[in-house]
């Protein structure tokens, strides 16, 4: 069995001197602060993508209360049904890119209900 454990001899080139226990021990510590600095940094974008994740999250649940709460009518009004509302939420109902032709439309004349003297 010929691991490197085993090896008691190592060969080396003749320009490379052995390093010492002090310059080992400081290429540790410098690795290790590396490493820590790291994990440090991915903990707080994994931290910070979870926090992203939640609040969205939360943002939908507000959403889907909402428009739960409305009543059928005013979901007609605002042209859902009841069935559509988890879709909605989601971002997955496409609105018509021209607004439909709506009765209770101001158009470019203005209708006045009481007679200019009487106001």
């Amino acid at each position: 069995m010929n691991t490197l454990r085993n090896q008691t001899a190592f060969a080396f080139p003749a320009n490379l001197a052995p390093l010492t226990a002090v310059e080992i021990e400081a290429y540790a510590r410098r690795i290790r602060a590396e490493a820590i600095a790291d994990l440090i940094f991915k903990s707080w974008v994994a931290l910070k993508s979870v926090g992203t994740r939640l609040q969205a999250r939360l943002a939908q649940q507000r959403a889907l209360a909402e428009l739960a709460s409305l009543d059928d009518a005013m979901l007609r009004d605002i042209g859902l049904s009841r069935s559509q509302i988890p879709a909605a939420v989601a971002g997955l109902v496409e609105r018509p890119v021209a607004a439909a032709v709506n009765e209770n439309a101001l158009t470019d004349q203005v209708i006045r209900l009481v007679p200019r003297h009487a106001a």
